[in-house]
């Protein structure tokens, strides 16, 4: 079943993508095998370059049509079921399935706030050549700041895991993706969750309803397969009900301009954006587990 999996999604995905990434035409040989021309003769090579060339929008952009688009997607999604920890591919599903919600997020950032619309001009990037993790070590305790970097030290993740958006044309929405997929850790920080499958699903309902992508929506949907029927059942009962009604209710974590927030108080910063407490925290999830090991005394 896996190996019939992978073999699906490398097909798909080898159709949709040409072998070299390091040259901009990205394009398959020639659009017109996608859009076959009613014309008799053959049409020449100037206009065959016109129609299978697309200039990059933006460094490290690869423009695709609507076929190609489809494929992507449908391997990923195959590529994601299989093996969750293909962020590359979950990273692909997300960026091929969002044309309609990216529109929306960008319209709601442009009529809110000022903080949301100045992020659209500023367009700050998140990594570790932007974010001094070391004067963020040295600040207040229950700081926002310190509870990040005490998050990326425990579960052992960095800034810099993010990938780079590819496949979206528009550059603003290319942002919008961008800074969703950065600013993802910072959601497991506030609202309490390390980084495994249960824990990520978690965050994943919680995305789905604040932000309504359809990658959040797929993981949501397809994620529950990879945990065992009662554990899911444990997980779904005790933070499903709890994470969608959080997500609806709070501010839009899209528009939060997080580098402004690292010294406040991550409690007074869930109160602002109006996250409420989980019913139980992961740990007391785990403490209480029936499914868990208990140490012989």
């Amino acid at each position: 079943m896996q190996t019939a999996g992978r073999r699906t999604a490398s097909l798909c995905l080898s159709a949709a993508v040409p072998a070299s990434r390091s040259s901009p035409s990205y394009l398959l040989s020639s659009s017109s095998s996608f859009h076959p021309s009613v014309a008799t003769s053959s049409p020449s090579t100037s206009q065959v370059r016109s129609r299978s060339t697309v200039s990059p929008a933006y460094a490290g952009h690869v423009p695709i049509n609507t076929f190609q688009r489809s494929l992507l997607a449908v391997g990923s999604a195959v590529t994601s079921l299989i093996d969750p920890y293909r962020h590359d591919m979950v990273a692909v599903l997300g960026e091929t399935t969002s044309n309609r919600q990216l529109p929306k997020m960008r319209d709601a950032l442009l009529k809110g706030d000022e903080e949301g619309r100045r992020l659209l001009r500023e367009r700050p990037r998140l990594n570790t050549e932007t974010i001094d993790l070391n004067k963020l070590r040295g600040m207040q305790e229950g700081s926002f700041g310190r509870a990040y970097v005490a998050w990326l030290e425990r579960c052992g993740v960095s800034p810099d895991t993010r990938d780079p958006v590819r496949y979206i044309d528009d550059p603003e929405l290319a942002y919008i993706m961008q800074r969703y997929r950065e600013c993802h850790d910072f959601y497991h920080v506030l609202l309490g969750f390390p980084v495994s499958v249960s824990a990520e699903l978690v965050v994943k309902w919680f995305e789905l309803s604040n932000m309504g992508l359809p990658v959040a929506f797929l993981s949501s949907f397809f994620g529950p397969l990879r945990v065992k029927s009662d554990r899911r059942r444990r997980l779904v009962s005790t933070y499903m009900p709890w994470a969608l009604r959080a997500g609806a209710n709070s501010k839009p974590l899209i528009g939060v301009y997080w580098e402004e927030r690292w010294s406040m108080d991550i409690g007074e910063l869930r109160k602002e954006l109006g996250i409420p407490d989980p019913p139980l925290t992961w740990q007391q999830y785990r403490d209480s587990s029936p499914f868990t090991t208990k140490p012989k005394v």
